[in-house]
């Protein structure tokens, strides 16, 4: 069994226009077409990518295996293609940036900001992926820097820690424990707490930090990101602790901050490839990165101070 490059296009582009239609569409070619390529790549392949309700297509649990797969090719053409023009117009300061989705709206645009105004010429390609499935894509050295909230070890790849201070509490305006600048773990017993998922690693220390202090929480509503938690918050539903870069992007947003009577430290990791640990522009971006963190940190503490 063969796909050919043309099978491989269609079926990207069914997965991420959702219909043959807008596929046909995207690729300038007919629906007629699409249908079938998409058949005989379904039958050259064994098994069926999309159970068929008239015109909608829901991918299977194998079309979303393989277009994990599929993506990633693309990502690589797209990069080759960006390659060439920069070459082409002797620029060849791309850099592929991957990073948690936390970071990809709290901490990037600035960075990515400040970058391109100091540095207009660099190809910036940013991606948001979970932690998992970006350690992952480190490891193959698709990307040339990562941003992560962890630390691993892998071969070939190096990382450094970038200190950003502590997590603080967030809460929302006008609740009762905004009298206090400083909260501990005794002010949020039966209190609904908006946790993060049980493998956040943070969501791990903080449950050993109340669990020590004999702290019940009143479970509220568990989410998957920083930026989630403090949407949570701001509407009403509970309050939590956060990383300090979350916090201070979304300072003036619905929410409050104040400080957390045990220290939890929170840094970000910078992973490289360590083919490419001497590239000027990942090293740049490295630098920028830990200008804006500090930056942001001392806003968010200037902030807490002033109640």
């Amino acid at each position: 069994m063969r796909l050919n490059q043309r099978q491989l296009e269609i079926f990207n582009a069914i997965m991420i226009n959702k219909t043959m239609t807008a596929a046909a569409a995207s690729l300038g070619t007919s629906q007629p077409t699409i249908s079938r390529e998409l058949r005989d790549m379904e039958q050259r392949i064994g098994f069926e990518l999309f159970i068929r309700f008239g015109k909608r297509l829901t991918p299977t649990n194998q079309a979303l295996l393989l277009h994990e797969v599929v993506r990633r090719a693309f990502v690589g053409m797209e990069e080759i293609s960006r390659a060439a023009s920069a070459i082409r117009t002797h620029n060849a300061a791309n850099c592929r940036v991957a990073t948690i989705p936390a970071y990809a709206e709290a901490i990037i645009p600035r960075v990515a900001q400040r970058l391109l105004k100091q540095r207009p010429a660099i190809h910036l390609s940013l991606h948001s992926l979970e932690e998992l499935s970006l350690q992952h894509e480190m490891a193959t050295t698709v990307f040339d820097l990562g941003v992560t909230e962890g630390r691993f070890e892998y071969q070939g790849v190096i990382s450094q820690q970038i200190d950003v201070g502590e997590l603080v509490c967030v809460i929302p305006v006008g609740h009762s424990l905004s009298a206090k600048r400083l909260l501990a773990p005794d002010d949020f017993n039966d209190v609904p707490f908006v946790y993060f998922s049980q493998d956040d690693p943070y969501r791990r220390k903080l449950d050993d930090v109340f669990f020590a202090a004999g702290v019940s929480r009143s479970y509220a509503v568990e989410t998957t990101t920083a930026a989630s938690v403090c949407s949570m918050v701001s509407a009403g539903v509970g309050v939590s602790i956060i990383n300090p870069l979350t916090a201070a992007n979304y300072l003036g947003k619905g929410v409050v901050f104040r400080r957390f009577s045990v220290s939890v430290p929170y840094a970000l990791a910078v992973w490289r490839p360590a083919r490419k640990s001497g590239s000027m522009v990942a090293g740049k971006f490295t630098s920028v990165l830990k200008e804006v963190a500090q930056e942001m940190r001392a806003t968010l503490l200037s902030a807490m101070d002033k109640i």
